[in-house]
């Protein structure tokens, strides 16, 4: 994707749906002002932002925003000179698979379901991922879902770029199924990552989310080598606490406007 300009972004915020301004990676102090001017006009109650770290400080502190440090990056090589380090076993398909290539409206209602514990997140709703996913499928991403038979619903869905080796996005219902789903689909992607030529596989998650924990069963731990710098704050002072604490935040590579 190219880097989006400076834009206003439906939310999940304290279980409602509110407004956020998200800043693109290519924001200066001038453009971050003027962006927030408006989003105040248009209804948004914060902002947020990734951003370099060599230009995050000084827009972070015009704007009075708080630093709530790297972006969350998470990492697992797949390579060791050449040696794969991924088990051959484990790439059969259970019951209730499926690779999907066009637009669900039933992605809608997993979200709703992993993001009931979320303080603030953007929305994923059915429409953010046609926009960010289903139309630029032609770039190399790829969603695998597993469905149950009974309700025809959505248990678990992962999100990649198997020859950039970025796990965009990993969704599970909060039950003991959904959850098995999602690590059986994360897995299926690693392989299919190393199967691609990716030498790594990254992600990104805060230890407090719902897929951290199947991430570190998959070897993926966590890494400050990242440039970018998260930030954001709130157009409203009694909303502060809770936009700056980054252990109320939900993030994954789906917020980078670059990936």
């Amino acid at each position: 994707m190219n880097a989006s300009p400076h834009a206003l972004r439906p939310m999940r915020f304290g279980g409602e749906r509110r407004y956020a301004l998200a800043l693109g990676s290519d924001a200066t102090v001038e453009s971050a002002r003027e962006a927030c001017a408006r989003a105040k006009a248009e209804g948004a109650v914060l902002g947020y932002g990734f951003l370099p770290a060599r230009e995050a400080e000084a827009i972070f502190g015009a704007l009075g925003w708080e630093s709530l440090g790297p972006a969350p990056l998470l990492v697992r090589p797949l390579r060791f000179a050449k040696v794969p380090l991924v088990a051959p076993f484990g790439r059969r398909r259970r019951t209730g698979f499926r690779e999907i290539a066009v637009k669900e409206p039933r992605i809608s209602r997993l979200w709703d379901r992993f993001s009931i514990d979320i303080g603030v997140g953007i929305e994923r709703t059915a429409s953010t991922f046609d926009r960010r996913v289903f139309d630029r499928l032609d770039q190399g991403y790829r969603v695998f879902i597993v469905e149950d038979g009974d309700r025809y619903a959505i248990r678990a869905m992962c999100i990649f770029d198997g020859v950039r080796g970025h796990v965009l996005e990993l969704l599970h219902d909060r039950s003991v199924t959904g959850l098995r789903a999602a690590s059986h689909l994360l897995g299926l992607a690693v392989r299919e990552m190393l199967d691609a030529g990716a030498e790594t596989a990254t992600a990104w998650s805060l230890p407090h989310s719902g897929s951290y924990p199947i991430f570190a069963r998959h070897a993926f731990f966590a890494s400050r080598t990242i440039d970018l710098r998260f930030g954001a704050g709130a157009f409203d002072p009694d909303l502060e606490d809770v936009v700056t604490a980054r252990d109320r935040w939900y993030v994954s590579y789906l917020d980078l406007d670059t990936v």
